[in-house]
């Protein structure tokens, strides 16, 4: 008994010693800073968290929850750091708010360190609001690039809309690796925003080879950073310019009514080649007219042995217009009995004709540029390097040498082009006053001479193609995809009704259906032993690639939708039957009441 006594008494006197040798623990000081909770999100949208848990103490434990108005977990996820730092942040995947349904909640962060257990942190109410009343947040009408050449640009365009005012979009292009390339963001403060508002600043066309993100995101009163659209597409290098032309290195003019000459003699002398203004377009009136000088200096020109070619200065803003342009060149060509060592250009530079999209902009000036072919004349296009790399498809225009204005040390376009307009100051012996200056780096008058092209006297008849955008259908001049095609539809009632083919271009197809086209056919156009255009057809609905619409095609769909299956470009157009710019089970029941002809 005794001993036990002093057992006890032992163990007390040690207790006491340990509690006065030992520090005693300071209170806990951890906390949260820079933290960002919800207040209102709308079903089925997600919410990024934010917030720093910091501590004198290792932190043991931080849990971050939503939780019913019962105090049930909706859900809730439990980091264990062992540091003195952590970021919420990092787990916000985790947090699943886009699960959650209408309703009450609470999102609260309670944390643990090695002094103190269950701190919490924050502890905030919010609201789930009804998808179906608040989410009209959407984009309709939309494209996206799929891939195209180094340097070409690309036109974007589709409508967003909602129910509530939409107070911000974005669009961005970002590389596979997410550093940002170039965006732009708006605040229209409207129910409706047009996507091809932003087309300008989206300059497709400065993106080096390689994989990229095209996205657009937006913003109404309910509904913050909803990502409407992102697409994945890819920028190939350009193949190496033809070698075959001679290369030279000379000293151009090119001169309109405006220019005062003095003699042409001294002009002679100093310049290997002349570019005559042979007619205009007025940009309000319309009217076409044919430069003063043009007759009188052409004459002069030809007297004093420089080689000679022309522009006219377009205003066209549709095909039609750029036809009825080149036939009155034609005219007066013709009237005046011309001949051309030098191309015969087509000058784009009005601010009207920069507002187009890049496949009207394009269409036009290989229609003005073909129809001057098939006068007998070798064509070419003048604009400056931002029109040509942002304005146009550029490489649907490689048949045409390009003549490039950028009044600098020198040209950065980095696109072929086979003269270069470096000054609009510059000073010539014979001309008074500030006359254009230009470098010309291919033999135009020898090229000429080879291919018969420097007069109408001996016509060149040129195959070329046209695509008629009837039904619905459209070419999607980037990703060579024709979109909109009915089912089960003939190759030759495609033909006669999409292609128009003269100067004895011809079509091919392959991937047929027993003579039917279907999505992924291949349409093959060529003429004079060249390839003119190879396009891939989308049959809309035909997910299957049989060329019909059955219920085949619905389950391909929702396998898209739920992730079990890829799609290439042409199918992924096809499957998107709303138009909407998604594939989900909306498309799905379009398909099928189609099939049973509801």
């Amino acid at each position: 008994m005794l001993m036990k006594k002093l057992g006890s008494a032992i163990l007390a006197v040690v207790t006491l010693l340990l509690c006065l040798t030992m520090p005693v623990l300071a209170a806990s000081d951890i906390k949260l800073t820079d933290e960002v909770y919800p207040t209102e999100i709308i079903e089925g949208n997600t919410f990024s968290v934010y917030g720093v848990v910091t501590s004198s103490y290792k932190i043991m434990a931080v849990t971050i929850g939503v939780y019913n108005t019962d105090g049930e977990a909706a859900f809730e996820y439990t980091g264990k750091p062992g540091t003195k730092t952590y970021d919420i942040h990092n787990v916000d995947y985790l947090l699943t708010f886009s699960k959650l349904t209408e309703g009450e909640y609470t999102y609260k962060i309670v944390a643990t360190d090695t002094a103190e257990s269950g701190v919490v942190l924050l502890e905030k109410e919010f609201k789930v609001l009804s998808k179906d009343k608040y989410d009209t947040l959407k984009l309709t009408s939309a494209n996206a690039p799929s891939s195209f050449l180094e340097g070409s640009t690309f036109s974007v365009y589709g409508t967003v809309t909602s129910e509530y005012t939409i107070t911000s979009v974005t669009c961005s292009v970002r590389s596979s690796n997410g550093t940002l390339q170039f965006t732009k963001t708006v605040n229209p403060g409207t129910n409706t925003y047009y996507i091809n508002n932003l087309d300008r600043y989206m300059t497709f066309s400065q993106l080096k080879a390689g994989t990229y993100i095209y996205r657009i995101v937006a913003s109404d009163t309910y509904n913050k950073d909803k990502v409407l659209l992102e697409r994945t597409f890819t920028v190939t290098a350009p193949a190496e310019p033809d070698p075959g032309y001679g290369e030279v290195n000379w000293d151009v003019i090119d001169l309109s009514y405006w220019n005062e000459i003095t003699s042409w003699e001294e002009i002679a002398k100093s310049v290997d080649g002349v570019i005559l203004r042979i007619g205009y377009r007025a940009t309000v009136s319309k009217g076409i007219g044919a430069d003063k000088k043009f007759v009188e200096f052409y004459n002069n020109a030809k007297e004093h042995g420089i080689p000679v070619g022309c522009y006219f200065f377009s205003a066209a803003l549709t095909v039609s217009e750029a036809r009825e342009e080149a036939e009155y060149v034609l005219k007066v060509i013709e009237e005046n009995d011309c001949v051309f060592e030098m191309p015969v250009y087509f000058d784009m530079e009005t601010d009207d004709q920069r507002a187009l999209k890049a496949s009207t902009a394009t269409e036009i000036a290989r229609t003005f540029c073909e129809t001057i072919e098939v006068g007998g004349y070798y064509a070419g296009i003048y604009c400056d390097k931002f029109f040509a790399r942002d304005e146009l498809y550029a490489d649907e225009l490689s048949d045409y040498h390009f003549w490039i204005a950028q009044y600098a040390s020198s040209c950065t376009y980095e696109g072929a082009y086979g003269m270069w307009q470096y000054s609009d100051t510059g000073s010539v012996p014979g001309i008074k006053g500030n006359v254009d200056l230009n470098y010309c780096y291919y033999d135009y008058p020898t090229i000429i001479k080879e291919l018969g092209m420097s007069g109408n006297k001996n016509p060149v008849v040129t195959p070329s193609y046209s695509f008629n955008n009837v039904d619905g259908a459209v070419l999607n001049g980037s990703t060579k995809i024709i979109s909109g095609i009915t089912p089960s539809m003939k190759t030759a009632e495609f033909t006669s009704k999409y292609l128009t083919l003269s100067g004895g271009a011809t079509v091919s197809y392959s991937s047929t259906v027993s003579g039917l086209v279907a999505t992924g056919t291949k349409v093959k156009i060529t003429g004079s032993g060249k390839t003119l255009g190879e396009f891939t057809i989308s049959v809309k609905g035909d997910t299957d690639m049989n060329s019909k619409v059955n219920s085949t095609d619905a389950l391909v769909v929702l396998q898209y939708a739920v992730g079990s299956r890829d799609l290439g470009p042409a199918r992924r157009l096809s499957a998107d039957v709303s138009g909407d710019g998604k594939i989900n089970s909306t498309d799905a029941l379009m398909i099928l009441k189609y099939v049973v002809g509801i």
